[in-house]
Protein backbone atom coordinates (compact mmCIF):
# COMPACT_ATOMS: atom_id res chain seq x y z
CA UNK A 1 0.00 0.00 0.00
CA UNK A 2 2.88 2.35 0.78
CA UNK A 3 4.28 2.14 -2.77
CA UNK A 4 0.85 2.90 -4.26
CA UNK A 5 0.51 6.07 -2.19
CA UNK A 6 4.05 7.39 -2.74
CA UNK A 7 3.58 8.67 -6.33
CA UNK A 8 0.43 10.49 -5.22
CA UNK A 9 2.42 12.11 -2.40
CA UNK A 10 5.12 13.23 -4.85
CA UNK A 11 2.46 14.66 -7.16
CA UNK A 12 0.85 16.61 -4.33
CA UNK A 13 4.28 17.93 -3.34
CA UNK A 14 4.75 19.14 -6.91
CA UNK A 15 1.40 20.92 -6.89
CA UNK A 16 2.19 22.57 -3.54
CA UNK A 17 5.63 23.65 -4.75
CA UNK A 18 4.20 25.15 -7.95
CA UNK A 19 1.53 27.01 -5.97
CA UNK A 20 4.09 28.28 -3.47
CA UNK A 21 6.86 29.32 -5.86
CA UNK A 22 5.24 30.25 -9.17
CA UNK A 23 3.45 33.59 -9.46
CA UNK A 24 1.60 32.64 -12.65
CA UNK A 25 0.35 29.44 -11.06
CA UNK A 26 -1.20 31.53 -8.30
CA UNK A 27 -2.79 33.82 -10.90
CA UNK A 28 -4.22 30.93 -12.93
CA UNK A 29 -5.47 29.22 -9.76
CA UNK A 30 -7.16 32.39 -8.48
CA UNK A 31 -8.84 33.06 -11.83
CA UNK A 32 -9.93 29.42 -11.90
CA UNK A 33 -11.59 29.79 -8.50
CA UNK A 34 -13.39 32.93 -9.70
CA UNK A 35 -14.60 31.12 -12.82
CA UNK A 36 -15.83 28.21 -10.69
CA UNK A 37 -17.67 30.59 -8.36
CA UNK A 38 -19.40 32.27 -11.32
CA UNK A 39 -20.18 28.84 -12.79
CA UNK A 40 -21.87 27.81 -9.54
CA UNK A 41 -23.83 31.07 -9.39
CA UNK A 42 -25.14 30.98 -12.95
CA UNK A 43 -27.65 28.33 -14.07
CA UNK A 44 -25.16 26.52 -16.31
CA UNK A 45 -25.71 23.04 -17.65
CA UNK A 46 -23.63 20.19 -16.25
CA UNK A 47 -21.80 20.05 -19.62
CA UNK A 48 -20.88 23.74 -19.46
CA UNK A 49 -19.58 23.29 -15.92
CA UNK A 50 -17.61 20.21 -16.99
CA UNK A 51 -16.04 22.14 -19.89
CA UNK A 52 -15.02 24.94 -17.52
CA UNK A 53 -13.52 22.48 -15.01
CA UNK A 54 -11.60 20.73 -17.78
CA UNK A 55 -10.35 24.06 -19.13
CA UNK A 56 -9.17 25.18 -15.68
CA UNK A 57 -7.41 21.85 -15.12
CA UNK A 58 -5.67 21.99 -18.48
CA UNK A 59 -4.44 25.56 -17.92
CA UNK A 60 -3.08 24.69 -14.46
CA UNK A 61 -1.41 21.57 -15.85
CA UNK A 62 0.12 23.53 -18.72
CA UNK A 63 1.54 26.06 -16.28
CA UNK A 64 3.09 23.23 -14.28
CA UNK A 65 4.56 21.64 -17.43
CA UNK A 66 5.99 25.03 -18.36
CA UNK A 67 7.54 25.40 -14.91
CA UNK A 68 9.06 21.91 -15.06
CA UNK A 69 10.39 22.62 -18.55
CA UNK A 70 11.96 25.93 -17.51
CA UNK A 71 13.60 24.35 -14.49
CA UNK A 72 14.97 21.53 -16.63
CA UNK A 73 16.50 24.07 -19.03
CA UNK A 74 18.01 25.90 -16.06
CA UNK A 75 19.45 22.62 -14.79
CA UNK A 76 21.07 21.82 -18.14
CA UNK A 77 22.73 25.19 -18.67
CA UNK A 78 23.55 28.04 -16.33
CA UNK A 79 24.82 30.23 -19.16
CA UNK A 80 22.55 32.27 -21.37
CA UNK A 81 21.97 30.52 -24.68
CA UNK A 82 19.63 31.58 -27.49
CA UNK A 83 18.19 28.05 -27.81
CA UNK A 84 17.50 27.87 -24.08
CA UNK A 85 15.75 31.24 -24.26
CA UNK A 86 13.75 30.14 -27.29
CA UNK A 87 12.69 26.92 -25.59
CA UNK A 88 11.53 28.78 -22.49
CA UNK A 89 9.74 31.45 -24.54
CA UNK A 90 7.97 28.85 -26.68
CA UNK A 91 6.80 26.89 -23.63
CA UNK A 92 5.57 30.10 -22.03
CA UNK A 93 3.84 31.06 -25.28
CA UNK A 94 2.03 27.73 -25.28
CA UNK A 95 0.60 28.52 -21.85
CA UNK A 96 -0.46 31.97 -23.07
CA UNK A 97 -2.25 30.46 -26.09
CA UNK A 98 -4.05 28.03 -23.81
CA UNK A 99 -4.95 30.75 -21.29
CA UNK A 100 -6.38 32.97 -24.04
CA UNK A 101 -8.29 30.01 -25.46
CA UNK A 102 -9.74 29.35 -22.00
CA UNK A 103 -10.88 32.98 -21.81
CA UNK A 104 -12.64 32.55 -25.16
CA UNK A 105 -14.30 29.34 -23.91
CA UNK A 106 -15.44 31.06 -20.70
CA UNK A 107 -16.86 33.97 -22.68
CA UNK A 108 -18.73 31.60 -25.01
CA UNK A 109 -20.29 29.94 -21.98
CA UNK A 110 -20.91 32.96 -19.72
CA UNK A 111 -21.98 35.71 -22.13
CA UNK A 112 -25.35 34.17 -23.12
CA UNK A 113 -26.29 33.93 -19.42
CA UNK A 114 -25.03 37.42 -18.59
CA UNK A 115 -26.85 39.24 -21.41
CA UNK A 116 -30.26 37.82 -20.53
Amino acid sequence: MKTWWLPFTHAMNGIRQAMKEERHMKVHFTIGLIVLAVALYLPLTWMERAILCLTIGVVLSAEMFNTAFERTVDLVTEEWHPLAKAAKDIASGAVLVLALTSVAIALCIFVPYLVQ
